[in-house]
């Protein structure tokens, strides 16, 4: 008899690590199932967590080492690659400089382990060019919230009164909300609001639903504020005893011109409705607001988090049961600086330096310019790891135009990425479910460690942090990287905490290292230079910055429509089936969503001779591309949408850098002017 087992671990289909079990025989993963012992999922897991096994046997997978040989990727050993590469590398620094070595990881390998070993190779090699996808996510969030009240809250959904998702679609994509949750908060009569340009699946449970006009998410916010300051429904308790700046906003924002009325035309938006919701908000305490990417995409995407942030403070919603909690980190052993940092700036400092002060890293989105314009100076090789730049990144003509200027690429993934056609070697890593690596659950409001367990040895590849280890031991770096496997990584970083990765398996895999407190903030006052709630931020004015979080044309429109561009393209909704441009290689998965599409009200389509599944040219000022329409009562007239991830049809075709975001550097990509006309 076959004898099976079931091991606890965490799904990393996405970056948000819920708790599975995996059934295992004669050392073969068979059956995956939502671990109900987990404090986030409790036994549920997504479409894409039941597929976990769809990946680890699919056929897409890499299974050794490529060197590019007379144009084409060949097959290679693991010693031939590590050696190609230690020498590819040496020379590079050699000939332009450590500084010329750009080392970028993507989504698929998350903000946690791996980042590690691979900033700690950045160090080690010299570069101060360690670089990752928070250039163009969350980062814009993080920012916002961290120069207002010293760091970042997340909503406590379960316990909450009220409840905004603003940019955000938790049912689909991650940040994931269990969907019994959601189904919840209609028996306990917790109300939820939902602020986006399109009906999505959380929107369709919303109590109410604001169809707001793409880039126009800060007036939105003022308008709410004046509503909450000229009726005095704020809580005076908390704001006069913790909040710097307070009686300075109220004088300008109860100003006529921030009045619901004045920005309905802007947001299009009915100003009784704002006026519904900001009371509300204001009077079904605690209330909470789960916020995502939708807020943080657009040109001043850092100054509306800040005001989110002062609405969530003045409020006195933070670190209360059911409104913005902040999670303490746990004490982990920093391996990233072995050596002294590099006195060469990272690419991108000298244009968005809080962004890399406070990142500690270089700017992704200004990669391309160092590589083609050799701004400010040039980088001549790159590695990326678990993402694809030519896909995620905006203008993907001009990343793609870099990738290939490069002299040396390095390119680690699971599968043959889209970027992989660029690079000089191609690494194979192995899959979540054959690599040990413990994660933290700061953002998902859990004084947790947990651990992923291996449940398989690696079938083809490597562990990405064995990757780093391999090849630091052929550049000659052995002496910084001692660790032979993943569980001694995991004992050493967690070693401050009194925790192994054999205690963590006796513990389930989950060992809880903080309880949970509340309001903090009374005992250890804000992490700001004050103490308190900032609302005008020191460290932007000493920065160079205006310290006000409020624009001085604020409360003026966007640019309005031009003839040769009347509508407005919003990007990157992502598809539940799919986290960014992974698993489209996945036939189960990719029956839910065979093809891009571009969602269009039948109004607007009929306006342009528009038919539903005729193809179309979509055009902006950075390109155009092709792509089937969709249309759909489930979005605003005059605003278009389309994920982000495909090949064929690629968003970022169409969208620049051009008006980044002056703090972040983030893009817009969800407020871009466009055509549509039917080919």
């Amino acid at each position: 008899m076959v004898k099976k087992r079931e091991i606890p671990t965490l799904c990393r289909m996405c970056d948000h690590g819920c708790g599975i079990l995996v059934s295992v025989e004669e050392g073969k993963p068979v059956h995956v199932r939502g671990n109900p012992a987990h404090p986030f999922n409790k036994g549920w897991i997504c479409v894409k967590g039941k597929s976990a096994l769809d990946l680890f046997y699919s056929p897409k997978r890499l299974k050794t080492p490529l060197i590019r040989q007379g144009g084409r990727l060949c097959e290679a050993t693991w010693d031939d690659a590590l050696n190609y590469i230690s020498d590819r590398l040496r020379r590079l620094k050699e000939k332009w400089g450590p500084q010329a070595l750009g080392i970028y990881y993507g989504e698929g390998v998350g903000h946690q382990e791996i980042r590690f070993y691979m900033k700690r190779f950045a160090n080690v090699y010299g570069t101060p060019n360690f670089m990752s996808v928070g250039s163009i996510c969350n980062a814009s969030r993080n920012l916002g919230e961290t120069l207002t009240f010293g760091g970042l809250t997340k909503p406590d959904v379960a316990d909450s009164r009220f409840i905004i998702v603003w940019g955000a679609n938790p049912l689909v994509s991650h940040e994931p909300v269990p969907p019994k949750i959601m189904r919840r908060l209609g028996k306990s009569n917790t109300r939820l609001i939902v602020i986006d340009p399109r009906k999505t699946e959380t929107a369709r449970r919303a109590d109410i639903h604001l169809a707001i006009k793409p880039g126009t998410d800060e007036t939105l916010i003022l308008n709410m504020l004046h509503v909450i300051l000229n009726e005095e429904l704020w809580d005076q308790a908390f704001t006069r005893k913790w909040v710097n700046g307070f009686e300075t906003l109220r004088t300008e924002l109860t100003q006529p011109r921030f009045s619901p009325e004045t920005g309905a035309d802007i947001t299009g938006i009915e100003p009784e409705q704002v006026r519904k919701v900001a009371r509300s908000y204001a009077e079904n305490r605690p209330a909470c607001m789960f916020t995502g990417n939708g807020l943080e995409h657009h040109p001043f995407g850092v100054n509306t988090a800040r005001l989110v942030a002062v609405l969530k403070a003045i409020m006195g919603n933070l670190d209360v049961p059911g409104g913005e909690l902040f999670t303490p980190k746990p004490l982990i052993k920093d391996i990233t600086t072995p050596m002294p940092p590099s006195t060469v700036p990272a690419v991108g400092a000298d244009r968005f330096p809080v962004f890399c002060k406070a990142r500690g890293e270089g700017h992704a989105l200004c990669v391309s310019r160092a590589i083609l314009d050799e701004k400010p100076y040039p980088i001549k090789g790159m590695t990326i790891t678990g993402g694809n730049p030519t896909l995620q990144w905006p203008n993907s003509g001009r990343t793609r135009e870099a990738l290939k200027k490069l002299e040396f690429l390095l390119v680690i993934d699971v599968v043959e990425s889209p970027d992989s056609r660029y690079a000089d070697v191609v690494i194979p890593a192995c899959t979540f479910l054959e690599r040990d690596e413990h994660r933290i659950n700061v953002y998902l409001n859990l004084p947790h460690v947990t651990l992923r367990r291996a449940v398989a040895a690696p079938v083809y590849g490597i562990p990405d942090q064995m990757i780093w280890v391999k090849l630091a031991h052929a550049m000659g770096y052995g002496e910084y990287f001692p660790w032979r496997n993943c569980k001694k990584g995991i004992d050493y970083l967690l070693s401050d905490l009194g925790v192994s990765y054999e205690s963590l398996i006796a513990e389930g895999g989950i060992h809880e290292y903080d309880r949970r407190a509340y309001k903090k903030y009374e005992m250890e006052g804000f992490q700001t230079p004050s103490g308190k709630v900032e609302i005008f931020s020191e460290r932007l004015k000493n920065m160079g910055y205006d310290p006000s979080p409020i624009r001085s044309n604020a409360e003026q429109s966007p640019a309005e429509a031009e003839e040769a561009f009347p509508l407005i393209l919003t990007t990157g909704g992502n598809l539940l089936p799919y986290t960014h441009w992974q698993f489209r290689y996945v036939p189960r998965l990719m029956k839910m969503a065979p093809e891009p599409v571009l969602e269009i009200h039948p109004d607007t389509a009929g306006q342009f001779g528009i038919s539903d599944s005729d193809m179309v040219e979509v055009q902006t000022e950075t390109g155009k591309i092709q792509i089937k329409a969709r249309l759909t009562d489930n979005i605003r007239r005059g605003t278009v949408h389309m994920a982000q991830g495909w090949e064929s049809s690629n968003a970022n075709m169409l969208t620049s850098t051009n008006d980044a975001d002056p703090i972040s550097g983030f893009p817009n990509l969800k407020s871009l002017r466009c055509q549509v006309r039917k080919l």
